[in-house]
């Protein structure tokens, strides 16, 4: 076995006993792109979860390349010591997923358009830059990596990182957009084929990462992990960006920004679209977590960055999260009116009051669809027809 990187032209032999294969290659050129904008943006599309996976794992190495080696208990120095974070990308993917597709189903292994594609004519585009243009991804610079046989995202990963070539296309500073593509065919030799397509469109810039519930507690993203439905939005001295996203069934989300002006302190917010509370583990910087909750419908305001005025990616391990005083227990008052149960509290005009009633302690129900914005004085509210029964209530606190 042996791995073949395009890029330097070299024939490198492959690890012993290994039964998975990789290729990598880089292309660059300059071409001008029309601006483009929109309220939402949806260019990111839905990877799939192991897509994801692997997006992530390269995500957390760009960051610290000198953390990343510690992990892996390695030493490579041709690497940058940080870059911006990788945003996903529709076409990009599409041209991923479909190589990778073509590579399994003709069980053949290699850069070039397979002969008999699916999607794409093998004489007339011949090329992985042919693959990205047919898909709609006008480049400035690109670059593919390609694997077969390994066992899922973590594997892969770690098999691009161990060999010169793919590592230096993955941390390449200069490539800003991502799309990775997996596709199983257990008719051909390795059953499991992995592309990745990485590109930038000249000043092309986002604010990208991922949003995850870490419920296995293993610092890493992983399948069923990713939390959908969270509206992510930048916000420049108050203003709202006119782009903004919403994370996708496996948490990805991207919002381009480089029409901002370089140097401009940009705010974050995550607002909860969903009717059910969210959880969220956020990276500040390769390897920890913060947790961050978000009950139903509610907007923070999670930190700030520098817009660094050139083509770089941030995300949220570039972001320092607001410091916030800690919420102050208020006293909840219960008393009867007729038939009805009477609550009252003194509350703070920033912040926002849930009501909660429990029969057993232990499975507490709202009692108001969303949170009541505070006042700055006394609030009640009644809960009717509850007098004769045996209920416990309690106060949810939370900033807006």
């Amino acid at each position: 076995m042996k791995c073949l990187d395009t890029r330097t032209g070299l024939n490198a032999p492959f690890q012993p006993g290994s039964t998975v294969l990789l290729l990598a290659t880089l292309l660059s050129l300059e071409t001008r792109l029309p601006a483009q904008a929109s309220v939402e943006y949806t260019g990111d599309g839905t990877p799939t979860t192991i897509e994801e996976e692997i997006r992530w794992r390269v995500n957390r190495g760009r960051f610290d390349s000198a953390r990343e080696n510690t992990l892996r208990g390695t030493s490579y120095n041709d690497i940058p010591a940080t870059a911006g974070p990788l945003a996903p990308n529709q076409s990009l993917t599409l041209a991923a997923r479909h190589h990778s597709e073509d590579m399994a189903r003709n069980n053949v292994f290699q850069h070039d358009t397979i002969l008999g594609s699916t999607y794409y004519n093998a004489a007339t585009q011949p090329l992985p830059w042919d693959r990205l243009q047919a898909e709609g991804y006008s480049y400035s610079s690109a670059a593919e990596n390609i694997a077969a046989g390994y066992s899922g995202a973590e594997a892969a990963y770690v098999g691009w990182w161990n060999s010169a070539g793919h590592r230096v296309n993955m941390f390449n500073s200069s490539l800003r957009e991502i799309g990775d593509g997996y596709f199983f065919w257990s008719s051909s030799t390795y059953d499991r084929y992995y592309t990745m397509d990485l590109g930038s469109r000249n000043s092309r810039t986002f604010f990208t990462d991922t949003l995850f519930h870490d419920a296995n507690g293993n610092g890493t993203y992983d399948s069923g992990e990713g939390i959908s439905g969270i509206a992510v939005r930048l916000l420049i001295s108050a203003s709202a960006h006119t782009n903004f996203d919403i994370s996708s069934t496996v948490g990805s989300f991207a919002i381009p920004y480089q029409t901002l002006t370089a140097g401009a302190t940009l705010t974050v917010t995550l607002s909860n679209a969903t009717a059910a509370a969210a959880t969220l583990s956020i990276p500040t910087d390769h390897s920890t977590l913060k947790t961050v909750t978000l009950a139903a419908g509610q907007m923070l305001t999670y930190g700030s960055f520098s817009n660094p005025g050139s083509p770089i990616n941030a995300g949220f391990r570039n972001v320092a999260p607001a410091s916030l005083a800690p919420l102050v227990p208020t006293q909840l008052q219960v008393a009867s009116a007729g038939p009805n149960i009477l609550l009252r509290w003194s509350s703070e005009a920033d912040l926002r009051y849930l009501p909660q009633a429990t029969h057993d302690c232990q499975v507490w129900t709202n009692l108001l669809a969303s949170p009541l914005n505070g006042t700055g004085s006394e609030m009640s509210w009644q809960d009717s027809g509850t007098a004769s029964g045996q209920k416990l209530y309690r106060l949810l606190i939370s900033r807006p």
